[in-house]
């Protein structure tokens, strides 16, 4: 099935890594302010180096993408050579910027994986931050763009193009552009409403995976302090993180994850601390590059283990001790990793014993992916009651959870949660996050309205089903707090992805008001006033009227509004729209009837209503006037309003009322939809 095998390639990658996410793909816009633009019509380089200072840069024509000249670049004799650019001066922090360059290979050169990198150095450290990546051939060229948040002060900034898999390779680059996307002001989040770890305070704990760049910004860390009373650093406890060499530890970020979790009163879960991803290949090596003993790769992992545990010890509650060794297909159920290629699955037990021993009060997991699909439940299943039964201190078993709108299905997830009641296990549901996507190829430069609904409703199922068995489950953990914070948008393509319960300006989603189960509060200054001019329920006219009222202190052009009324068809025909009255001008008034892809509660139509530019626009604590609207069946046969989404018989004056929706430029600002 192509779906479920797309999803399985997506978890498979790095599907425990947390990725500082600090850019996206979307277009840039006219409102940008452009920065830097280098088209090497000059016939210079414009100020393009080569990283590694033997690169060949050359401004010749065969490189053109439009125009006379552009850049190639030759001679790359390491993996990480290839053109680079200074940026520092045209980028300050808070500020958000769009980079777009297309790039060509040579003749008859293989297709082949290119990056465009951010290299961001601060006086602790350099940061290498990958912003795109996609296929270049030589058969055309390939738009490479990102839009990248710079969120702290840095030394140096510079953007560069590589082709690590391919050393002889010739790149072709042409008419690059740094742009500015308009200052939107601060982020602030939404104080006043629920907070996510109070309204599952009588079920479970509520967590979500953080990267130390979100404790850089107050908006971050009040965001991720106000909803969640427990707390997974994505990747600074990570053996690359915490000892890339032998012996060398490095605890600066896991002190500053751990420090921000213990001030905020949350747990902290520890992840993770065997894995085959992540780990320093000197691990699995000895002296001469050979695969080590099984004696002195269990000398090293004794030794981090707990040098990692015995320093967090008494702070963090819960590790998982081994990720990701799960593997359906081979006759044991284990992944064929160093680890196992050395020891065997013997390295799993050591692997705990040495985890109770440095922490004896920690709370021990093993943690998988896809443990909804059977065959991998049933060796995750089998492995753990050969572990309990040789006495090895196997405490509970974490459920990644990463999922899509389309694969699997809810009563899949609530199968291999109850598949582990009997073994006497603590149950962690602990990386949930719902892609909006079903395949590798689907892309979308805005969050389509349709799939915020669907995932609204899927979280609101799932959530359903971690309730329902909470005497299993003491924890769910998404793995990110918001959508600019989220591996999805890297992998297993570069583009948009919005998985989460929060926007990247940590706006809450319909997926968090589907969990907190209230409507959803007006989110402007806009109010949309309904009345309706028929009472009766069951006779053949839709008669809905509208006004809008604008309480803020500027104008609000009606050509970025939207009204949708929300209803059941009935017995489905063609349906008529008419404006019988408005203010604004009757031919400014545009309506059109939709039919849902899926139901929703009380609704399988809407109308919506848009406004023709020559409408105008609502002063600064006017309103638009009444707006008079009619529908009926080309057949003139009846509907049934008594049980529609919209529909209030109560309200024969203009009323404000939430069961109508508003939107402008596409975000919902009044109302809740049917869920």
């Amino acid at each position: 099935m192509r779906n479920k095998s797309a999803l399985k390639v997506l978890q498979t990658f790095l599907a425990s890594s947390l990725i500082l996410l600090l850019f996206s793909p979307p277009a840039a816009h006219a409102q940008n302010s452009l920065l830097l633009q280098t088209d090497f019509e000059d016939g210079t380089a414009q100020g393009w180096k080569g990283r590694g200072g033997v690169e060949a840069l050359t401004v010749v024509p065969e490189a053109a993408r439009g125009g006379a000249y552009g850049l190639r670049v030759g001679e790359r004799n390491q993996s990480w050579h290839g053109p680079t650019l200074d940026v520092t001066a045209h980028m300050e922090p808070g500020q958000t910027y769009v980079f777009t360059g297309w790039i060509k290979l040579a003749q008859a050169a293989p297709n082949t994986t290119v990056s465009m990198t951010m290299q961001r150095r601060t006086p602790s450290t350099t940061h290498y931050e990958r912003m795109y990546f996609d296929t270049a051939t030589s058969s055309g060229w390939v738009r490479f763009q990102a839009q990248y948040k710079l969120l702290e002060a840095a030394d140096n900034l510079s953007v560069y193009f590589e082709a690590p898999d391919n050393l002889a390779l010739v790149l072709y680059i042409d008419d690059f552009r740094l742009e500015k996307l308009p200052d939107l002001g601060p982020v602030v989040i939404e104080e006043g409403i629920p907070s996510l770890k109070d309204v599952f305070a009588e079920d479970f704990l509520i967590g979500t995976a953080f990267s130390n760049s979100e404790l850089l910004t107050e908006a971050d860390r009040k965001l991720l302090a106000k909803h969640f009373n427990s707390t997974t650093p994505g990747n600074v406890l990570k053996w690359d993180s915490t000892e890339p060499q032998e012996g060398v530890f490095n605890f600066s970020g896991a002190d500053a994850a751990v420090q921000f979790a213990v001030e905020n009163g949350q747990r902290i879960r520890g992840h993770t601390l065997v894995w085959h991803s992540q780990t320093p290949d000197w691990v699995f090596r000895d002296a001469n590059g050979n695969l080590a003993s099984k004696e002195l790769l269990f000398q090293r992992m004794k030794t981090h283990i707990n040098a990692v545990m015995g320093r967090y010890k008494g702070q963090i509650y819960a590790w998982d001790v081994v990720n990701e060794v799960l593997d359906a297909a081979q006759p044991d159920g284990l992944r064929r990793s160093p680890w196992y290629q050395i020891a065997g699955e013997e390295f799993i037990e050591k692997a705990f014993l040495f985890a109770r021993e440095a922490d004896p009060d920690a709370v021990l997991f093993i943690n998988d992916y896809n443990t909804h699909e059977s065959g991998k439940s049933q060796a995750m299943y089998n492995l753990i009651k050969r572990l309990k039964a040789k006495g090895i201190p196997i405490d509970g078993v974490g459920h990644q959870t990463h999922v899509s709108l389309y694969y699997p299905t809810v009563q899949e997830i609530e199968s291999s949660i109850v598949k582990f009641a009997d073994l006497g296990v603590e149950t962690h549901i602990t990386e949930l996050d719902v892609s909006v996507y079903s395949s590798s190829s689907q892309r979308y430069d805005t969050f389509p309205e349709e799939l915020k609904q669907k995932q609204a409703a899927l979280y609101k199922q799932l959530f359903d089903v971690f309730r329902r068995h909470k005497n299993l489950i003491s924890s769910v953990t998404v793995w990110g707090k918001d959508d600019g914070n989220t591996w999805l948008r890297t992998f297993p393509v570069a583009r948009n992805d919005w998985p989460l319960l929060f926007d990247e300006r940590l706006q809450s989603k319909p997926a968090y008001w589907a969990l907190v189960n209230v409507p959803v509060p007006p989110t402007s200054n806009l109010e949309l006033q309904y009345r309706t001019a028929d009472t009766q329920p069951g006779d053949n006219g839709l008669r809905p009227h509208f006004k809008i009222k604008n309480n803020g202190g500027e104008p609000v052009k009606l050509s970025e509004l939207t009204i949708r009324y929300w209803f059941t068809v009935d017995g489905e025909k063609p349906l008529a729209f008419y404006c019988d009255y408005a203010r604004i001008g009757q031919a400014n008034v545009i309506g059109r009837h939709v039919k849902m892809s899926a139901g929703k509660a009380r609704a399988d139509h809407y109308l919506e209503i848009t406004f023709d530019s020559a409408a105008g626009g609502i002063p600064a604590g006017g309103d638009s006037g009444v707006i008079e609207t009619r529908s009926h069946k080309v057949d003139w046969s009846n509907f049934d309003e008594s049980n529609d989404y919209s529909f209030d018989p109560s309200k024969t004056s203009y009323t404000p009322w939430e069961g109508v929706t508003l939107y402008r430029n596409g975000q919902l600002v009044w109302g809740a939809e049917p869920r």
